[in-house]
């Protein structure tokens, strides 16, 4: 081979490989351009659609670009390795961590519905028509929150109840001072009352009466209490049904003084039962005290019958009847340490 010359096969060779070195230099000059150059990606924000005109090569380096915080909770597509090229749909969704108790029981649930209404459908947790959440429904669900569910159960209980007598005592006229006579027996009564209970999480948390049926009467055991007292004064001996103490004792005439009716009138001297007063007899009490026809003892006075009433007599007050005024001015007002309810006969 002559100095100076070389065979067309390699001319060809050299020239080939220049001509494909500038065109992968070239090639490489155009990627790089088109890849500093923005691109158009859709960016989905949950569930929220807008374009963003991006410079990032990854998916990563674009939610970076965003300001986007990315926890291990977080739901992204594509991977945050993809490259990002014109149009990609990019989706990201915010998720946190919930915990929802029902009774004693917990899990913790990862989401991103924003209200407590919206976890609890997701979860597909159904509440009943009593049944309530802590926070309530309406509100915001915070990130590492609780849901608390109580389950609200209410029922109608029965229970049958038995129903005590009460012991009444009742005076008694015939029976001597501090005797005492069963008049009636005891008998406890029965009743069904009726409950609303409600039960929270399985545990009663309230019990409120809502009626109460008597399924068997009480009956009261009644004891008769002896009243009578035996007295003696002025060596009579007789029994007090009751004894009246601190009795105020005034005083009376027929005259117009104390009646209104003088001696010309058909009803001076009658009294309330029809029967002409007598000095020595007669008094006027109150009926509601001392019945009339009733004869008493009053100490400092004796013997006297219940014959008359008046509008001024009442309580434990007695009017005693003399035949004058003037009788009955100087006995005057008197206070009687005790007055002793006989009955319908006068002691002998």
């Amino acid at each position: 081979m002559e100095p100076g010359k070389t065979f067309p096969l390699q001319r060809n060779v050299s020239f080939t490989v220049s001509i494909l070195a500038a065109l992968f230099i070239t090639a490489a000059c155009i990627w790089v351009y088109l890849a500093n150059q923005p691109k158009q990606v859709e960016f989905v924000h949950n569930q929220e659609s807008r374009l963003v005109e991006t410079k990032a090569q990854t998916v990563e380096e674009f939610l970076i670009e965003q300001h986007v915080l990315i926890d291990e909770y977080d739901v992204i597509e594509p991977s945050k390795t993809e490259p990002v090229k014109q149009g990609l749909k990019i989706s990201y969704t915010d998720k946190w961590p919930v915990t929802i108790q029902e009774g004693e029981q917990e899990k913790e649930i990862v989401t991103n519905q924003l209200t407590v209404a919206d976890v609890l459908e997701e979860q597909q947790i159904s509440l009943g028509e009593w049944d309530r959440t802590e926070p309530v429904a309406t509100s915001q669900v915070k990130p590492e929150g609780i849901i608390a569910i109580t389950r609200v159960v209410k029922e109608i209980v029965e229970e049958e109840q038995k129903v005590p007598f009460n012991e009444v005592k009742r005076k008694d006229y015939l029976l001597g001072q501090g005797e005492q006579k069963v008049i009636q027996e005891g008998r406890e009564g029965k009743a069904v009352q009726r409950y609303e209970v409600v039960y929270e999480n399985g545990k009663e948390a309230s019990r409120t009466l809502v009626e109460t049926k008597v399924i068997q009467t009480k009956q009261d055991r009644v004891v008769a209490i002896g009243t009578l007292t035996t007295v003696s004064r002025g060596g009579v001996n007789f029994a007090a049904r009751k004894v009246l103490n601190n009795v105020v004792l005034t005083a009376y005439s027929s005259g117009v003084s104390h009646t209104g009716k003088g001696p010309d009138h058909p009803q001076y001297g009658i009294t309330a039962t029809g029967k002409r007063a007598q000095e020595g007899r007669t008094i006027a009490v109150d009926p509601s005290v001392i019945p009339m026809g009733t004869w008493v003892y009053i100490e400092g006075v004796g013997f006297r019958r219940a014959e008359d009433k008046g509008g001024a007599v009442k309580g434990n007050k007695i009017d005693i009847f003399f035949e004058n005024d003037l009788a009955a001015h100087r006995f005057g007002k008197r206070k009687s340490k005790a007055v002793y309810v006989i009955g319908k006969t006068k002691p002998e």
